[in-house]
């Protein structure tokens, strides 16, 4: 389907899985009206996302550092550019901006400023010496800048700590997902019973 270089290939796949994306949302706009029930529209979606994950690992897949860690150093700054975005945008930070600007107001956007501003210190004073010293990691930098162990277990040390949290709220919100999907049936029974459950229109 793709000949040729990967890279140069890469606007031809961002727009297939963009087109195949909003060809999904459609279907599952009609099967919606047709009748299907929220709860199996949510598991396909579930589905769907997984799968294209799988497929996108399994077509990049490779064994060279270079090549797993930065894709070889090819890829544009404009696709760079979505996939910190998309980064951004993750399932923790989603949640977390949602109900924190909710439960606390505006004062909470201070958070979000935060959280923006990181990425671009990140990307400014750290990214372009990894770079230049050929690492692929923060760790490697530090042990390679400064030299030694020590300070290369201190970074891990200090890295666990600052993302242990971001780590637990998506794990969290996965939990949270497969929960909603495991109880799904027991719910409907419960909303059923009481005369709220989905009903077809006779």
């Amino acid at each position: 389907m793709f000949k040729g270089d990967f890279i140069k290939n890469l606007p031809k796949i961002y727009g297939t899985y963009t087109g195949g994306f909003v060809v999904f949302i459609i279907l599952m706009a009609i099967a919606e009206q047709a009748g299907v029930s929220a709860k199996n529209i949510g598991v396909m979606f579930v589905a769907f996302t997984v799968l294209i994950y799988a497929l996108i690992g399994y077509l990049s897949r490779t064994i060279q550092v270079d090549a797993y860690y930065v894709a070889g150093r090819q890829v544009p700054t404009v696709f760079n550019g979505m996939a910190t975005a998309a980064d951004w945008m993750s399932g923790a930070s989603f949640v977390a901006l949602a109900g924190g600007v909710y439960y606390g107001g505006y004062t909470y956007m201070a958070f979000l400023v935060g959280w923006t501003g990181g990425y671009v210190l990140v990307a400014t004073l750290m990214a372009p010496y990894l770079r230049k010293f050929g690492c692929y990691t923060v760790p490697d930098f530090i042990g390679t800048r400064y030299g030694g162990n020590l300070v290369r277990a201190c970074s891990v040390f200090v890295l666990f700590i600052a993302s242990f949290t971001y780590v637990t709220a998506q794990g969290s919100l996965l939990a949270f997902v497969v929960m909603l999907f495991w109880t799904a049936n027991k719910q409907e029974n419960i909303d059923e019973e009481f005369g709220y459950g989905e009903r077809e229109d006779d």
